[in-house]
């Protein structure tokens, strides 16, 4: 393989000497060979050597330290400058690797062991959801814990091993790295029900200047952008005749500040005191912080309900119009109680509209039952107007893959062990009396971009409801919220998200968090609804530039490769 697409080894450390101008010891000729800048070099070059020499354990090992550093990057840590260390070495580890196919195997392992170290760091909060009731499912907790890391991690080996197919020298490596690692994020967004959980755009989540870009380029292009900037040092302390090596990571980190400063215009020209909002719309966003260990005891069934009511009906300093209530918010199934319903609206009072999150069964015939996890939208009167059924469904949480099989092995769904959820038909719009029509998203279906409005009528805003009880006072509901506010920035649409245990929050289109209600709080969150933008670039034309350019850059080093195989046969035929 080194012979078709260049070297792919890490070049001996060989510095040319000659003599010193005025007779004295010779001096190295590397790039600054000056005084502290060629001893500068002179110790990056050594440090590059280094790395890609590593082998066996130590090679392994610092692809994992890389992974581990790549997670500090996510929320709520944001500490971007750890990317660029963990990226440059999986780089130059990458550099270190044989040709052939012996090193597309070695560069396979090392992006496995980089993203199963990453996933672990950054989803190990799955395993809190195997305590809920521990006695039936925490005997699945390693296993979740382990194979889930295991196989987002075949994700970026997939990614190392294309990127090491193509590998060029000099700066042209960085681009092909950068393209196969995103082209194998969106895969993962996508293949079989997508995860595009800790996309690597989502580092900038604490920067919501930069965070502006994915509403032309979307959380997609951000990525590619970001990989493509945080290994662009890569490129330095490489042979010493790449003087201009040092031009890819400045510019690099140029084009970061031009999209940072557009970002930073862009929000500077709508302050937050200048936020306009839906004339007559008063939300009230109730987070009742019920554990989820408690919310289906039958015995507790009326406590929660009562609380939901007195949330509901508490005095406001204005009046509510619109009341928004989490996933699954109702202990039992709302459309079959008509007296809950009415006591609903007596709470609410006259002309108030309810949103809420429940559980839904359809009765076929010969007594199948078909259950949904749905949203509700009811009127004071407790008449049900408009309903959606979510349509991402949780793997393993809310249906059981290849239930014949893993059953009988003793695998079960964590929501109910007797039954799956039926997935609704996509994404929908709903009519709300009062207000502007809603995109209605349940849970994690807030992670999936480009997916989130239904494209033959795009709503005025975005509802989440949600119920990270499962995960804990861990990252992960922290993480939900931070890829919630990339959805509105993407879309240009406020979007109200009501959390059982938190973090409840209204966030406006340009992804600012306008109030919330933090983790493990009894609260409610009384709100205007911020009004939409128009239709974002993103919104029209979704990730088609994005895959345009990393299929076309991955295009192109597969035929340029071919074509220096061809220019490098042809003198060995004419031997012949």
């Amino acid at each position: 393989m080194g012979g078709i697409f260049g070297a792919v080894g890490t070049p001996p450390l060989v510095l040319t000497t000659k003599p010193h101008p005025k007779g004295g010891a010779a001096h190295s000729s590397g790039p600054g060979a000056s005084g502290r800048g060629a001893a500068l070099w002179l110790a990056g070059r050594r440090f590059r050597v280094g790395i890609s020499a590593l082998t066996g354990v130590k090679r392994y090992g610092l692809a994992a330290l890389a992974g581990l550093a790549a997670g500090g990057a996510m929320a709520p840590f944001y500490f971007v400058p750890l990317l660029p260390i963990a990226l440059v070495a999986l780089v130059w580890l990458l550099d270190g690797t044989e040709g052939g196919r012996k090193g597309l195997w070695q560069s396979f392992v090392l992006g496995w062991v980089f993203g199963f170290v990453y996933f672990l760091a950054g989803v190990y909060w799955i395993g809190y959801s195997f305590l809920v009731d521990a006695e039936t499912y925490a005997w699945m907790m390693p296993f979740a814990m382990i194979a889930m890391p295991v196989g987002l991690g075949l994700f970026i080996g997939g990614a190392t091993l294309i990127a090491k197919f193509l590998w060029r020298e000099g700066a042209a490596r960085i681009l092909v790295f950068a393209a196969a690692y995103a082209i194998f994020e969106w895969l993962r967004g996508h293949i079989l029900t997508g995860f595009p959980w800790n996309l690597t755009g989502y580092a900038w989540g604490g920067v919501l200047d930069m965070m502006q870009s994915v509403s032309v380029i979307g959380i997609f292009g951000l990525s590619f952008l970001t990989i493509l900037a945080a290994a662009s040092p890569a490129v330095l302390f490489g042979r010493p005749q790449d003087r201009g090596a040092w031009r890819w990571p400045f510019f690099a980190m140029l084009a970061i500040g031009v999209i940072w400063s557009a970002g930073a215009i862009r929000l500077y020209l709508v302050p937050y005191d200048h936020e306009a909002f839906v004339p007559g719309v008063n939300l009230r966003i109730v987070q009742p912080n019920i554990p989820q260990a408690d919310k289906w005891v039958p015995a507790n069934r009326q406590a929660i309900w009562d609380l939901l009511l007195d949330q509901t009906g508490a005095p406001a300093s204005a009046p509510i119009s619109h009341v928004v209530w989490p996933e699954s918010a109702v202990p039992f199934v709302l459309a079959t109680n008509p007296r809950e319903r009415a006591a609903a609206g007596d709470a609410m009072g006259e002309g108030t509209i309810l949103i809420t999150g429940a559980l839904r069964v359809e009765r076929e015939p010969g007594d199948v039952l078909h259950f949904y996890n749905s949203l509700h939208v009811m009127d004071s009167q407790g008449v049900l107007v408009g309903t959606y059924d979510k349509f991402h469904l949780v793997p393993f949480g809310e249906y059981l893959p290849l239930r014949p099989l893993l059953a009988s092995l003793g695998f079960r769904s964590l929501v109910d062990e007797r039954f799956d959820y039926l997935p609704g038909p996509g994404a929908r719009t709903l009519t709300v009396p009062g207000a502007p029509d809603v995109g209605p998203l349940i849970c994690y279906e807030a992670i999936f971009p480009g997916q989130v409005v239904d494209p033959r009528r795009r709503p005025g805003w975005l509802v989440n409801v949600t119920d990270d009880s499962w995960f804990g006072d861990s990252t992960g509901p922290r993480q939900h919220l931070g890829q919630a506010q990339a959805r509105a920035i993407e879309e240009g649409l406020p979007l109200i998200r009501a959390a059982n245990t938190g973090v409840s929050a209204v966030i406006d289109p340009y992804g600012r968090i306008l109030s919330r209600l933090e983790l493990n709080t009894t609260g409610v969150i009384d709100t205007p609804l911020p009004t939409a933008l128009g239709p974002t670039i993103y919104a029209y034309v979704k990730d088609w530039p994005f895959l345009i350019l990393v299929l076309g850059l991955l295009g192109w080093a597969w035929l340029s490769g071919r074509a220096l195989r061809s220019a490098n046969a042809r003198p060995a035929r004419n031997r012949i």
